[in-house]
Formats: structure tokens, sequence, C-alpha cells
């Protein structure tokens, strides 16, 4: 299904829509070309500069019908597959069939025209297959020209036979048969080289899909909750995410008595009033450069400094969890109106390491935040049940909080966690 990283399907459509957009502008330029040069043709016919060259004219309004169509067919979306094929290889004839109309009507047969502007048409049209990304086309139509214009030139050689020159030189560059032959031999390699060049732009917009999916993936790993911002950041600096180590402060909060409103309450109603309250939540941790973790429950976890720099996370990270606490009270005195009962939370947070990354099984995956930090976290978040605070802190939190937020702190003292063999200085803050 995929190449790499890259869903075909995804590709293919990228590139059936980059073909299509240059099919359109080639068809645009070969019909221009073809009204131009037959627009000139005449004007030097009428002038006098040149003469008996009507036939040249009209092949050139004609190329630039069939332009006009093959724009046409482009625009419409009907040049792919084996269509494509059908409308490209009668468009690379076009020079031969006017030779071979003008071996039966000219006195001097395919040779009148065959030095003439008319067969570098071949090099045109071996470029516009390019626009295809089809190394086989380009490749195909190279050689196809080649063996036409040697044609062309087997039917034009008894009339190239007739030109005299004094300078020998010229003469042979008209009239030699092996020189013609390196002329086909050059539409060969052009095929060649078109299709080298075709394949190195589906490469470049081979890459530009797997970026944007990349980016597409990063989207849906870090969901709806993590802001723009930094969404936006990590898709800047990193398209692949990988695991790596961090220090920064988890933030752990949870819901008290929610379960019992859970069980009394018609299950809708019970899952607005907690998306209204993860909404408000999620506000206040962005609004200070946090990233939302997961949701687990009624509980959310965050981190600060971890996707971005921030001058001092554990600042942050305190002043979005007092901002919660505010903003809890809001929320509260308009849930008061619509019979919802108060909700109290618990907050706790705690400075450390942690791995950060995508984790999970090779079809899904979500970013996180794993290690010791996040344990710590969790067990502060849970002393506020026994306590009066409600935002707890731990020593390394309050080491590096400001002089005004650590005056908010009031020291608990040292406290052994659950499953924890050393104890924990823990403050909380007011």
């Amino acid at each position: 299904m995929d190449r790499g990283d890259v869903d075909l399907t995804i590709f293919e459509k990228h590139l059936a829509a980059e073909a299509r957009t240059a099919l359109e502008r080639g068809g645009l330029l070969s019909a221009l070309l073809g009204l131009v040069g037959g627009g000139a043709v005449l004007a030097l016919t009428y002038s006098g500069a040149v003469s008996n060259v009507d036939s040249a004219a009209v092949f050139a309004f004609a190329a630039g019908f069939y332009s006009v169509v093959f724009y046409l067919l482009a625009r419409a979306g009907r040049l792919k597959g084996s269509m494509l094929y059908v409308a490209f290889m009668p468009f690379v004839s076009l020079p031969t069939v006017f030779f071979v109309l003008s071996h039966f009507q000219m006195p001097a047969g395919a040779a009148t025209f065959l030095t003439g502007p008319i067969s570098y048409l071949y090099f045109h049209l071996i470029i516009m297959t390019g626009f295809v990304f089809d190394k086989r086309l380009s490749i195909l139509a190279g050689i196809v020209c080649a063996i036409e214009y040697q044609a062309a030139y087997l039917l034009a050689r008894n009339g190239l036979a007739g030109i005299t020159a004094e300078d020998p030189t010229l003469l042979q560059d008209l009239t030699s048969g092996p020189l013609y032959s390196i002329k086909a031999i050059m539409m060969v390699f052009a095929g060649f080289v078109v299709a080298a060049l075709s394949q190195t732009v589906r490469r470049v917009i081979e890459k530009a899909v797997r970026e944007e999916q990349q980016k597409e993936r990063i989207s849906r790993l870090f969901g709806q909750y993590v802001s723009p911002e930094v969404k936006d950041r990590i898709v800047s600096e990193k398209a692949e995410v990988s695991g790596e180590r961090k220090s920064v402060v988890v933030l752990f909060s949870d819901l008290r008595g929610f379960s019992g409103f859970s069980e009394g309450h018609d299950a809708e109603f019970v899952v607005s009033v907690l998306n209204e309250y993860f909404d408000t939540m999620v506000a206040c941790i962005q609004s200070h450069g946090g990233v939302v973790d997961k949701f687990m429950g009624d509980a959310v976890m965050a981190a600060f400094g971890g996707l971005i720099p921030l001058d001092n996370p554990a600042h942050d990270a305190v002043a979005a969890a007092l901002e919660m606490r505010v903003a809890l009270q809001g929320l509260n005195e308009r849930n008061a109106l619509r019979g919802v009962p108060r909700m109290e939370n618990g907050i706790g947070l705690h400075f450390g390491e942690v791995l950060q990354g995508p984790i999970g099984s090779r079809n899904r995956k979500e970013f996180t935040v794993i290690g010791d930090a996040v344990n710590i976290a969790s067990r502060l978040e849970g002393l506020t049940r026994q306590g009066p605070g409600r935002i707890y802190v731990s020593g390394a939190v309050h080491d590096r909080l400001p002089p005004d937020l650590q005056g908010r702190c009031r020291a608990v003292g040292p406290t052994l966690l659950k499953g924890k063999q050393k104890e924990v200085l823990v403050f909380a803050v007011e």
C-alpha cells in the first residue's frame, strides 16, 4: 500500500494533479507556438521575405489546433493511463506527418522542410512528455521521434542529393546520412534526459507528500488539545519526532467525586460536563506553554518545557495550576445555574527527567512522557485528597520558582510517597 512512509494513493493523487496542471500549461504553450508560428510564416510570406511555404503555415495552425484539443483533454482530466499514450504518440508524430505530406506535394519532396525549423519540433514534443512524470513515455517518445526522423531522411534523401553548395562542410551538413543519424540518436538521448528529469521531479513531489503526511501524523499524534503554536513549532523544527530525554515539569490533575456524579446522570450530560471541564483546564495549560499529554478518565496530565523551551517551566506550570483553580471556580458558578454539583480537583507538580516521544504499537502510537517524574506528580496529586491543599509541588519545583511564587508556598514537609523509598519534600501552593 505504501512505499516507505508514503501512501501511494495520496502520492499518485498529488502527482496526477501536478501532471494535469503541467499538461494544461504545456498544451497552451504548444498552441501558442503553433498559432504564432503559423502567423509568422504568413506574415513573412505576404511581406515577400519567404515564398512557397503556405503548407508550413497550414501545418503550424493544425498543430496549434491539436494542442488546443490536447489542452482541453488535460483540463478535463482525460490524459491518464492508456489515454495518455493514445493522445501523446500522434502529437509526437506531427512533424513526421508533415514531412510525409510534403514528400508528395513539394517538388523536392520531404527534403523541402527537413532541414528547417519543423525538425526541431521533435525536441519540443519530447520535452512535453516530461510533464506527466512517466519515464517510459519520455523514452518511448525519444525512440519514436528518432525512428520517424530517420525515416523522413530516407524519404528526403533523393531531394537532398540535389542540393549544391560551394562550402563542402555546409553541403555535408545538409546532405550527409550519418549526420542525420546522429541527430536521430540525439533525440533518443533527449528522451532519456527528459525521463531522468521527470523522475527527479517525481521524487521531489514524493518527498513533499512524505513531509506533508508526517506533519499530518504529528497532528493526529498530539490531538486537538495541543495548541496550534506548539504543533506548528514541532512541525517546523522536526518532521519526524523520536524519543528523547527531557527535563520537564509534569502536571497531574484529577477531579474529586466525579465517579459518583457520573453514576447519577445521563451519559450524554456527563460527557458534556466533562468536556467543558477539560476545555477550561486545557485553555489554562496552553496559555502558559504547557502541552496536554493525555486524558485518563477525569484526570489530565500535561508537561511544561518538553516540546518547546520555556525560560522557567516550574513558574509556568505553577501559574497554570493557579489559573486552573480560578477557572474551576468560575466553571462551578456557571454549572450551578444548570444544577451541576460543585466540582473540585487536585493538582500535583514535579520537576524531573522524562523520556518524551511516540509510545505504542506499530500501528497506533500516542505522544507521551514516561518516567519517575510522572509517577511523583501523580502521587503528589493524590496527597491533595488527604490534606487541605489543592496544589502540591515537590521541592524540585519549589526551588525553581521566583520569590513571589515561593512566597505562596507552604512547606508540608518531607513525605514518603506511595511506592517510593526516599522521602520527597512537599509544598502546598496557596
